[in-house]
Order: C-alpha cells, then sequence, then structure tokens
C-alpha cells in the first residue's frame, strides 16, 4: 500500500506517468469545457470545468458512473427546488428550513447510500438553485435548465477525453494485484513445505506482511474497480468471495503450523522423516495448485482440486503407514486432527480455484458460496452518518442568516455552497480522519492567492481564447499533476486550488476584471469553508490518533461479542450470525487500514510508523486467524451431520480458551481506555498448561482403539485455538508498544 502519511514527500517521488497522463486529460478536459460554455453564452460557466474537475478520474467506467450521479442528482435537487420554491416562496424562512432538511438527508444518505455522489450533488444544486430563485424568483426555472445543461457538458467532455486519450479500466490493477498475491501464497506455501520436510519445526515460516495484509489491499482496489467496471460491479461478491478465500486460506496456513508443532512436539510427537516429506509433498502439491490459478486461473476448472486431493489422499496413506506403531488412520486421534487440518487447508485452496473458474467464465458463485450481505443496524448506520448531517444542516441555517441579516458574505449563494461542499467532500470519505475538509479549504487560500497574478497580469493581456487557453494550461497542468500524482488525502490540498483557479478567473462571455469582486468572491469562498471546518471540528474534531483508538477499540468490542455469540457452534443460524460479524469486522478492518498511515506525528517520536504499521499487522493476522478458527467450527458442523449432538459433542477445550480470549480482549480494551495499563495476559497463561494436558490426554486415547469425536474435534481445532492466542499476545505486545498517554491530548 501507497505510504500516506501527512509529510510532503520530496519532489523526486512525485513523479508518476499516469498522474502526467490524467493531468493532460483534466486539463485538456477544464478548458474544453470552458470553451463550450462561453461559446454557448451560458450564464454561469464555471460549473461546466468544476464538473470536469470532479469527475475526471483515471478510468473511463468510473468517470461514466460518476457523471451519471452527478446528472441525477443536478435534476433532481432542482426538481425538488422547484417544488419547494411552488409552495414556500413567499415563507423565506420555512423555505430556509425545508432546505435545511433537504441537506441533512442528503448529507445523512452519503454515507448510507451506494449512490453517496448523487446525494452530495443534490444537496449543491438545491442550495445554488434555491439562492439564486431568491434573488430572481421569476428565473428559478431556467436556472435550474441552465445548470443541469452545465453539468452535461462538463460530464460529455470529460467521457470524450478519457475515451479518446488512452482509456484505461480499473479492473486491471485488481487481476494484477491479485496475482502477485497468489504467487506469494504459492511462494510461502513452497517454503512451508521444504522447512517441513527439513524438520525445521520451530523455525517454520509465517506468512509475509505483505501477504497478510494483501485481503485489505485487495478490498481497496475493489472498491474502485467496482466503479470503474460494470463486471467487477456485476460480481462484486464474487470478488469479494475471492478475497476472503485468500484470507481463509491464509488463516489455515497459519492452524496447520501450530498443528504441525503439536504434531512434532511433546512427549507423543509423531512425525517422523516419513510423515515429515509426505506432509511436505501436499504443501508443495497445493503450491503448485495455487500456481496454476494464478498463471492461467481459466483453465484451472477441475486440475487444482483434482491435485489436492490427490495430495491428501497420499499423505494420508503414508501417514498410517509410517512411525514406530503403525496404525489405521481412523484408530488415531493425532494422525486425524492433522488429516482433519489438511482436509481444511485443501478445501480452502479448491475454493479460491472456485472462484477463480467463475470469474474466468464471467458468472457468479452460488449463492450458497458467497457472504451473507447483512444491512447494518439503524443505530449504527446513525452515528456514522447523522453527525455530518447536522452539521450541515446547522451550517446552512447559519450562513443563510449571516447572508440575509448582516448581508456578507458578499456572493451568499456561493459562501453556502461551500458550507456544503467541504462538509460533503468530508463525509464522501470512508473515514473522518482525513481532514479533507481543512485540507480542502488551505487550497483554496493558496489557489486564491496564485490565482490573482493570472487574473490581474496576465489576462487582461490576452486577446482570444486560443491564447487564454494556452495560458491556462501552463497554468492548471501543474496543479492537477500533484492532485493526481499524490495519494489521498494529501492530493485535497490541490483539488482546493485547482477549484479556485476555475472559479477565480471569473470568466464570462463578457469578460470584466473587478479586484472588488475578485476579493468579495475569495472572501465569500473563504467564509463558507471556515464556517464549515469550524463545525466539523466542533461536533466531530477528533484526531487522527483518537480515531485510531476508538476504531480499534471498537473492533476488539466486536470481537468479544463475536465469541460470546457464536460459542455454541451447533446453533442453527451459526454460519449467518458468523457472516454479519465478519461483515463488520472487515469494515473496521478497512478503517483502521485507512486510519494508521495518518497516526503518526512528529511531535510523539516513540510512537513511530514502525510501531503504528506492526499494531495494524497484529490485527491483520489476528482476524485471520480468528476467521479461520470459526470457519473450521463451522464446518466441523457441517461435517457431522443431522445428528450433531452425538456426532459434535461440546467439549469445555474450546469454552475454557474462549473464555480465555474474551479476558484477554478485556484487558486489551482496559489498555485502551487507560493508557498507562499494560494488556494482561494472566488468562492465556493459565490456559495453555490446561490446553497442553488436554491434548496428551486425547491424545493418549488414540493407543486405546477408535477415538471418540469430541477427541478428534479437539484435536483438530487445537491448531486454531493455539494460533489466535498466539496472534493475542502479538497484539497485546503491539499495543503495549504504543504511548497511547502521549496521544491523549485535549481536543481545545
Amino acid at each position: 500500500m501507497p505510504d500516506q502519511s501527512t509529510a510532503m514527500p520530496p519532489l523526486a517521488r512525485t513523479w508518476s506517468p499516469a498522474a502526467a497522463l490524467n493531468a493532460l486529460k483534466t486539463t485538456l478536459g477544464v478548458i474544453a469545457a470552458w470553451g463550450i460554455v462561453l461559446w454557448q453564452q451560458l450564464p454561469d460557466p464555471f460549473l461546466a470545468p468544476v464538473a470536469v474537475l470532479f469527475l475526471q478520474t483515471p478510468y473511463l467506467g468510473a468517470s461514466l458512473r460518476k457523471g451519471l450521479m452527478r446528472v441525477l442528482g443536478t435534476l433532481a435537487g432542482a426538481f425538488l427546488v422547484l417544488v419547494l420554491l411552488a409552495f414556500l416562496i413567499q415563507d423565506r424562512w420555512a423555505l430556509i428550513g425545508a432546505l435545511s432538511l433537504v441537506v441533512a438527508v442528503s448529507v445523512y444518505m452519503i454515507r448510507n447510500s451506494r449512490y453517496g455522489y448523487a446525494w452530495f450533488m443534490l444537496a449543491i444544486t438545491a442550495a445554488i438553485i434555491a439562492g439564486d430563485a431568491s434573488l430572481e424568483p421569476s428565473m428559478a426555472f431556467a436556472k435550474a435548465v441552465s445548470r443541469s445543461t452545465e453539468a452535461v457538458v462538463g460530464i460529455l467532455v470529460v467521457l470524450v477525453i478519457n475515451g479518446l486519450l488512452w482509456p484505461r479500466t480499473g479492473g486491471a490493477l485488481y487481476d494484477r494485484t491479485y496475482r502477485e498475491a497468489l504467487t506469494r501464497l504459492a511462494d510461502h506455501m513452497s517454503r512451508l513445505g521444504e522447512a517441513v520436510s527439513a524438520g525445521a519445526d520451530g523455525r517454520l515460516p509465517q506468512p509475509p506482511k505483505t501477504l497478510r495484509g494483501a485481503p485489505v489491499q485487495l478490498r481497496e482496489i475493489l472498491a474502485a474497480a467496482a466503479l470503474d467496471s460494470g463486471g467487477f460491479r456485476r460480481l462484486q461478491r464474487t470478488y469479494e468471495a475471492q478475497i476472503d478465500g485468500l484470507a481463509a486460506v491464509l488463516g489455515s496456513l497459519m492452524a496447520f503450523g501450530e498443528n504441525l508443532r503439536l504434531a512434532a512436539e511433546g512427549e507423543r510427537a509423531f512425525l517422523s522423516a516419513p510423515h515429515r516429506t509426505a506432509l511436505g509433498s501436499a504443501l508443495l502439491d497445493l503450491a503448485t495448485a495455487v500456481e496454476r490459478i494464478e498463471q492461467d486461473p481459466g483453465a484451472v476448472v477441475g486440475q487444482p482440486s483434482a491435485a489436492a486431493l490427490s495430495a491428501a489422499q497420499e499423505c494420508l496413506g503414508r501417514l498410517s503407514a509410517a512411525g514406530p506403531e503403525p496404525q489405521g488412520v481412523a484408530e488415531s486421534a493425532l494422525l486425524h486432527a492433522t488429516a482433519f487440518a489438511l482436509k481444511g487447508l485443501i478445501m480452502r485452496v479448491e475454493r479460491l480455484a472456485d472462484a477463480a473458474v467463475a470469474l474466468a467464465a464471467g458468472r457468479s458463485l452460488p449463492v450458497a458460496a458467497l457472504a451473507a450481505e447483512v444491512r447494518p443496524p439503524l443505530a449504527e448506520r446513525m452515528a456514522r452518518a447523522l453527525p455530518n448531517a447536522l452539521v450541515a444542516a446547522v451550517g446552512f441555517w447559519l450562513m443563510a442568516l449571516l447572508w440575509i441579516e448582516l448581508q456578507w458574505p458578499p456572493f451568499g449563494v456561493i459562501g453556502v455552497t461551500m458550507v456544503i461542499v467541504v462538509v460533503g467532500v468530508e463525509t464522501l470519505a470512508n473515514v473522518p480522519v482525513h481532514r479533507r475538509a481543512r485540507r480542502l479549504a488551505i487550497g483554496g487560500a493558496a489557489g486564491a492567492l496564485l490565482t490573482a497574478p493570472v487574473y490581474f497580469a496576465v489576462m487582461p493581456q490576452l486577446d482570444g481564447f486560443l491564447a487564454l487557453s494556452l495560458v491556462l494550461f501552463v497554468f492548471y497542468y501543474p496543479i492537477l499533476y500533484f492532485f493526481h500524482a499524490l495519494p489521498p488525502p494529501r492530493n485535497v490540498f490541490f483539488l482546493g486550488a485547482g477549484l479556485m483557479a476555475i472559479l477565480m478567473v471569473q470568466l464570462q462571455p463578457t469578460q470584466t476584471y473587478s479586484a472588488a469582486g475578485y476579493l468579495g468572491l475569495m472572501l465569500s469562498i473563504l467564509t463558507g469553508f471556515i464556517v464549515g471546518i469550524t463545525l466539523l471540528g466542533i461536533f466531530g474534531g477528533r484526531s487522527p490518533r483518537e480515531h485510531l483508538r476508538r476504531t480499534l477499540r471498537d473492533l476488539l468490542a466486536t470481537l468479544d461479542r463475536a465469541l460470546g455469540d457464536l460459542a455454541d457452534r451447533n446453533r442453527p443460524d451459526f454460519v449467518v450470525t458468523l457472516a454479519r460479524y465478519e461483515q463488520r469486522l472487515r469494515a473496521d478492518l478497512q478503517s483502521l487500514a485507512e486510519i494508521v498511515p495518518m497516526a503518526y506525528a512528529a511531535q510523539t517520536p516513540a510512537n513511530d510508523r514502525e510501531r503504528i504499521d506492526a499494531l495494524l499487522d497484529a490485527v491483520e493476522t489476528l482476524l485471520i486467524r480468528l476467521g479461520a478458527l470459526q470457519r473450521a467450527r463451522a464446518r466441523w458442523s457441517e461435517e457431522c451431520g443431522a445428528d450433531r449432538e452425538n456426532n459434535c459433542p461440546r467439549t469445555d477445550f474450546g469454552r475454557h480458551w474462549r473464555e480465555a480470549f474474551q479476558i484477554t480482549l478485556r484487558e486489551l480494551l482496559r489498555t485502551l481506555d487507560q493508557p498507562r495499563t499494560r494488556a494482561g495476559l494472566a488468562a492465556l497463561d493459565a490456559n495453555r498448561d490446561f490446553a497442553l494436558s488436554e491434548v496428551a490426554r486425547v491424545d493418549a486415547i488414540r493407543r486405546g482403539g477408535d477415538p471418540p469425536p469430541g477427541a478428534v474435534y479437539i484435536l483438530g481445532i487445537a491448531g486454531h485455538y493455539i494460533g489466535v492466542a498466539r496472534g493475542l499476545r502479538t497484539l497485546a505486545e503491539a499495543l503495549d508498544a504504543i504511548d497511547w498517554a502521549a496521544w491523549r491530548v485535549p481536543r481545545f
């Protein structure tokens, strides 16, 4: 993932051919939009180039979808304002109240709708048209038509520019990143197989950090690819299943490693050289299957599955014939448990192959193989979106009041609109910690200063649109280059500068130059920025560090509740409940991944980037291990058949572990709430001896005949529980390494 720290990178690191191309597209589009609207003498020509600025993306499909949402939002906003004006034009304060409600609902829906940008445009359009209509009520319909026309002009320009100049698709980036992840996965499997064959039990390799972080990175790319490509959008849930499959293979690999340690260490260790050779060969065969998926997903129908099953059967046969006391697999709980873990790994690779085959054929996986989509509860949706909705409504009302009572700012419509812009830009971000509104405002102030020499000194000397185009190209291109070259949210500064560079040149069909007009427009825009930023700071002005702490706390609390709700693996809705928690944890992890790069602050050098990144890595690893544990429990219940009570008896082994996990999670939560307190691991330490003795006791049963299902279950699942315990210890170390007290600073 790119480094998204707040420090500005050296200029040498900002060079990007893709950014240079995207800046060229955007600059040509803005200039073309200026030419069209000036030629047609539309009343507010700046709207078309502003549309180009906001709609230009690296990918044609994303620009098209965003453009359609802009048109729909603009038309809906215009229609809604015309309806409100028809009934409330004579009652100013009732109209302002109704418009405040419209703005609040729109900002609320930005966070809770997949068409957030359309709602953003609805709010902006409603504010602009209503403001213009308050000055000229008879022109309300004409204003609505002209503004919708200008938006359509901007969209058409973007689509033509993107379609003609090197069109790109976001799906290519996803495919490339996923293939790289598969390559790393196959390499890790190969190294693990070689280590097992060589007898390096205590030095079994762990998945590399880049591989553990791949699911988070792939989900970020998939979100962009789904906007860009209709195929990705149609098969988005199958792609999500593909990413979940990758995480499941990683979790099974980690748990299988723990099972190998159990089988290789202790008094009853049974792995001999033939055992190791069989297990190592199975892992190498699985690595080959993964390589086939990476190389040609369309040609893997049945082949990876057959290779994996063949490797498993060979492994089981060689395990049963090896060792000092040869005996059938059914007579050995420990061998059966090892086979259970290996079969789980094979099954995950098979499902990974199934997803690749389905996507290569352009079809979706069966519904049963897709993760259930669970709508978040109302309280969670309101907590996520309501604060910004209230900020937008209050900001709209406050700016309207200032404009009516104090005649400030000079251009009241622009001031009101900019309040909605800064709040909307902040709300469109998945995580409010980005401080996009503040960066937008600072960039806007810089853009106003940069545009002044062009407006006052250069433009009056020009003759004709061709000369103007050349000057605007030289002026716009560097700003737009850095907008495309820098990663979010650093590029928002240049978005603000580009916005002001378009607004402040004040191009009109009949061009005039006015220092008072320039200063009034600049103050109006900056007033709207200041009001919006101030209200955002009052209602939600938490630092990135505080957002990190709160998001991590929510994630750990969700894990605690999940362990309680999923305690009974035989409950009828176990799979649905698991899917609900997995969806929530994925969202929390994605938010955490966005916050972590912003958390570093130079004034707290103790919390360097390495420690913060280690915290994210520990969380990612823990969630992978926990997900694998719960899926293994679900799989065991599926294999038990209808007679679950007899075939899948409840045991104290898992209950002891889950209780220890929950106690440890609450200790970690206490550390986040009380920064001076270190996380206690006494529950994990106390459970370790019990777990090892229980494994030894169950292993002894294998010498007495057929093991009961509960005994096989304990040995088969033990590696998962031990792996989760290891993950919790790593997370506790990462939490203790952070100086949380240094980050707890007053808001005001």
